[in-house]
């Protein structure tokens, strides 16, 4: 394959899973690759980085290579509604606002927070599952991988369960911008995005008059200079609702899929239960449900042999950077004994995910509830795969499970 054949960038290159082979290529021959992007909804040109060594270079020096300059998608039109939002949105920020957001933040993810979310969500775990096993057949996405972290949302929000429903249209029509099933395209996103900040501020306004112990209760009762402003508000709730939902849906998705097709570690799974952290971590690893995040260069620079000028932009690929053989050896193969626990599919360095350990405890409880009361998990039909390049989206994945 030619360097200037390959494309890893156009959302519709993903209908068939990551490109793989082309990750594989471009570490070799040119880790630090300028392509060309056929895809009119993204940019025009970028910089793709396909190992760890030059992703974890960017991410240490965010004043070369800004998250707020261009923001952290490769998308060529966004709409007002979408812009606006996404301004207050910290992860499209540098310090030092980032770094106030972000401890803002943080702060309401109290270990009493997390430890009541994490006992119940294990029981909304068991009961989403057996509501599931009553068929015979059934599509683990919506009914399962999709469900779960909905309710976690809900749970984590202090907002009703019957709001999962909009929350899924409202992330879909976004993130799944690209994808005909999913979104009307950019208008449908930014109708979502305006409809999401009401949503926000609605639910302060009820968090407010009627204290919680929950997150958010935490965030607006806040002592005064340490709150946030109505369009930070709105973007954390953005930024919840898009992160908690769409990424640990599919880090559950794969997860599923790569125990159907290694059965010899799914059986290693059964077999040794106490292997089931290492495996949240292995999948996590081989799925890289957030596919990429771009920077902006603040000014010339030198990566990986390439001059990069200021305003390129850049797209950190963690899919490839986590089968990089360099940094992960033998990390083209999932094996749940892997003990890579420092991969890179939360990103890295001050922008590692803030939620990170409840991705963790939600992708947990589903395989620790699942393996006990399924036999035998088959695959009844194809998997239907995001059109974007962004995620590593997972729309259907009809499976047919027997009881033990």
């Amino acid at each position: 394959m030619r360097l200037s054949e390959i494309d890893v960038v156009s959302s519709a290159v993903y209908l068939d899973g990551a490109p793989h082979e082309q990750f594989a290529v471009l570490r070799a021959q040119a880790p630090v690759h300028r392509q060309h992007v056929p895809d009119p909804a993204l940019v025009d040109e970028v910089w793709v980085l396909t190992r760890a060594e030059e992703i974890q270079r960017v991410s240490d020096d965010p004043d070369t290579f800004s998250s707020q300059f261009g923001g952290v998608v490769l998308r060529a039109e966004r709409s007002p509604q979408v812009r606006r939002v996404s301004s207050g949105v910290f992860i499209n920020m540098d310090d030092p606002d980032h770094r106030r957001l972000r401890s803002m933040v943080a702060k309401a993810f109290t270990p009493k927070v997390v430890s009541a979310f994490a006992m119940h969500y294990r029981e909304l775990t068991a009961g989403v599952i057996e509501k599931a096993l009553q068929a015979d057949e059934f599509d683990f996405v919506t009914e399962v991988a999709a469900e779960l972290p909905l309710l976690a949302i809900c749970e984590l929000l202090g907002a009703p369960e019957t709001d999962r429903a909009q929350i899924f249209r409202w992330t879909n029509n976004i993130l799944g911008v690209d994808d005909p099933e999913y979104s009307g395209g950019v208008e449908d996103a930014g109708r979502a995005t305006e409809e999401i900040g009401r949503y926000a501020l609605a639910l302060a306004d009820a968090k407010r008059a009627d204290p919680r112990d929950d997150l958010l209760t935490a965030l607006v009762s806040a002592p005064a200079g340490q709150r946030l402003t109505d369009e930070e508000f709105e973007g954390f709730i953005l930024l919840l609702l898009l992160a908690g939902n769409e990424t640990t849906r599919n880090n559950i998705s794969h997860g599923l899929i790569a125990l159907m097709e290694h059965p010899e570690q799914l059986a290693a799974l059964r077999a040794h239960p106490e292997l089931l952290d290492a495996a949240v971590e292995e999948i996590t690893r081989w799925g890289s449900p957030v596919n990429y995040m771009a920077r902006t260069a603040t000014r010339d620079t030198e990566l990986g042999g390439q001059r990069i000028r200021e305003g390129d932009r850049v797209a950190m690929f963690y899919s490839s950077a986590n089968r990089d053989e360099r940094a992960f050896p033998g990390g083209d193969v999932f094996d749940i004994s892997h003990r890579y626990h420092r991969h890179l599919a939360f990103g890295y360095g001050r922008h590692f995910c803030l939620g990170a350990h409840l991705a963790r405890i939600e992708t947990r409880a589903v395989f620790a509830e699942l393996l006990p009361r399924a036999g035998q998990i088959r695959l009844t039909g194809p998997v239907v795969r995001q059109r974007s390049s962004f995620l590593n989206g997972v729309k259907h994945l009809p499976v047919a499970v027997t009881r033990p």
